[in-house]
């Protein structure tokens, strides 16, 4: 007897004719059919994971190292909505997941039915599309339905700008193929052979060309750009891109690099833009009257203050498609190129400037405020007590020549903005952040993903304690990768709190925004068998840093790095380093 349920058996054949190699299940009876589909295929990678809210950020995780889509599957009800954070970063981060969820047939929609709430259209506009599949499979139009379904799917979440789509799958009963009475030696080749791919399913395939913008508006491009001497660029999270590195230090122009942009190594790059932004009232001098922007989401408050505040003559952004965002309010023109193959064409056809003293002046003014900065962030702990702050420093120049370095939310990710990588180490870093929503969840789950993927490279997280221990369920499955190091900053709190001005000074502050915590890794360290080691002082945390084992092929499971500092110390020596911002004096 022809199994019912053959075409949802087909999917998993489909996406691995798509190109996907990669499958994230959460346990669950609803999702059998797809569950079964897709493990028994010879050809797709699957983990379990049972925390539909961690396994959606492994996924991510994966899918952010390797650039391809990775398969997401749960069982019906709340299972579903606890992808949802994951599903959103994803959006805003444009990775591509492809989400499938089980779910009851809709005549049981509100009656009371188990495992049973409105999953139709469940993450809203934080995917590209909602699909919803048949649940009577027997004619031959259901069957070509979800075919094609799947291959628009997978295409559409290809496509630029990356994102994650959705298919939900609702199943009668029964959900598991048929089991006859077997021998047991002969079990394991009767469910081998029990339900076969059909391997001659309907594949759409979607070429994809590279976009191309007419000569003439190249040419009205050039002549703005060779007449325009203030020119100034500011890329935003994005991955590693040599291309575009080699483009960009081939221009004598000011790139503002903030640490999730990848560019530290970009020769003329401004690093410390959020720090001497902060404090100053007249920056007049700085204001572009170009500006070439690409990428995504910047960090630097300061930043984008005063980019609004001044706002530059022309605003051009850079990408391959779609709608473009006006972080800035000023954007004039989007050009749908690449960033790399754009300047690189700049670089082809620019001209010298006929007076290129008002450019020289605006570019000094840029990297004089910059060096300065990097001199304070060089002396300034020098003479301060033990903090989070003066750890993340010491850790940043300790990072080996290459890895890959993730940063949690909250402050770990501003520390490492105002004191960003040294571009003159020559290293090849790429830093990786859940920066789309800007949320602490997950990004634990979200390291360990990316580890898995790239399980040649050592990986790196820095995390605060709130955003650890919230995602502690990150740990809670049978593919803890080796090459990660977990760097803890632990002050019992959440210490950002204490550091907005107005935040601190409510009377309620303590109670309810700090989350006073009592809590330390060691005992879950030894709950999940990681390797665990403490400091809490500028001596412990050196000798920490210089036994961290950075050799990937040394290591054999995750290591945590528990750096222990005091809240009220952290906040002291932070608003010691803003004062002495505040009266350094830039030539």
């Amino acid at each position: 007897m022809p199994y019912a349920l053959q075409p949802i058996w087909n999917i998993a054949h489909i996406c691995h004719k798509q190109g996907i190699e990669n499958v994230i299940i959460s346990p669950g009876s609803r999702s059998a059919p797809l569950t079964l589909a897709f493990v028994r295929h010879k050809n797709l990678k699957c983990k379990v994971v049972a925390d539909e809210r961690s396994a959606a950020f492994i996924a991510l995780g994966i899918a952010q190292q390797t650039n391809k889509p990775v398969v997401l599957i749960c069982t019906s009800g709340s299972a579903a909505y606890n992808y949802a954070p994951a599903i959103a970063e994803a959006y805003f981060q444009q990775i591509p997941l492809l989400v499938l969820t089980a779910d009851r047939p809709p005549e049981w929609i509100d009656q009371f039915d188990g495992q049973t709430i409105r999953q139709t259209n469940i993450y809203g506009k934080h995917v590209k599309e909602s699909y919803t599949l048949p649940v009577d499979l027997s004619h031959q139009d259901a069957v070509w339905h979800v075919e094609r379904t799947i291959s628009e799917a997978i295409n559409l979440a290809k496509t630029y700008p990356a994102a994650p789509v959705h298919i939900n799958a609702p199943f009668r009963e029964p959900f598991y193929p048929p089991v006859e009475n077997q021998e047991e030696e002969d079990i394991n080749n009767y469910y081998e052979n029990q339900v076969k791919y059909d391997i001659d399913v309907k594949i759409i395939e979607q070429i994809h060309s590279r976009p191309k913008i007419g000569t003439h508006y190249w040419e009205e491009l050039l002549e703005v750009w060779n007449k325009t001497e203030k020119k100034l660029i500011v890329g935003g999270q994005m991955r590693y891109n040599e291309r575009l590195i080699s483009a960009l230090n081939g221009l004598e122009i000011t790139v503002v690099a903030d640490v999730i942009s990848n560019l530290h190594i970009v020769k003329n790059s401004i690093q410390h833009q959020d720090v001497f932004l902060m404090n100053r009232e007249d920056l007049e001098e700085l204001r572009p009257e170009l500006l070439i922007t690409f990428g995504k989401s910047v960090i630097s408050k300061n930043l984008k203050k005063f980019l609004r505040e001044y706002p530059a003559i022309e605003h051009w952004h850079i990408q391959p498609a779609g709608i473009a965002a006006d972080t800035f309010q000023s954007l004039t023109k989007v050009i749908p190129l690449n960033p790399s193959y754009f300047f690189r064409k700049v670089l082809e056809k620019q001209t010298p400037f006929a007076d290129s003293y008002r450019q020289s002046f605006f570019v000094d003014n840029w990297r004089g405020m910059d060096a300065e900065i990097k001199k304070l962030n060089a002396q300034f702990f020098e003479k301060q007590p033990f903090s989070e702050f003066e750890a993340v420093k010491k850790l940043m120049r300790m990072l080996p020549k290459s890895c890959n370095f993730h940063l949690a939310n909250s402050m770990s990710v501003r520390y490492a903005n105002y004191l960003n990588l040294d571009k003159d180490a020559n290293k090849e870093i790429e830093i990786f952040s859940n920066r789309g929503t800007s949320g602490i969840d997950g990004s634990t789950s979200t390291a360990i993903g990316n580890a898995i993927a790239d399980d040649e490279t050592l990986n790196i997280l820095l995390t605060g304690d709130v955003a650890f221990f919230y995602d502690r369920n990150g740990f809670w499955n049978d593919y803890l990768p080796k090459n990660l190091i977990v760097i803890l900053l632990n002050n019992h709190g959440g210490g950002i709190f204490k550091m907005l001005p107005d935040a601190a000074k409510q009377p309620e502050s303590d109670e309810f925004f700090v989350i006073k915590q009592p809590l330390n890794a060691e005992s879950l360290s030894k709950e999940f068998e990681l390797e665990y080691n403490f400091c809490e002082d500028k001596n412990g945390l050196k000798n920490a840093l210089e036994n961290l084992e950075l050799d990937v092929e040394k290591r054999n499971r995750i290591t945590i790095l528990e750096v222990k500092t005091n809240i009220e110390m952290n906040t002291k020596v932070f608003q010691d380093y803003k004062k002495a911002v505040k009266f350094l004096e830039v030539d």
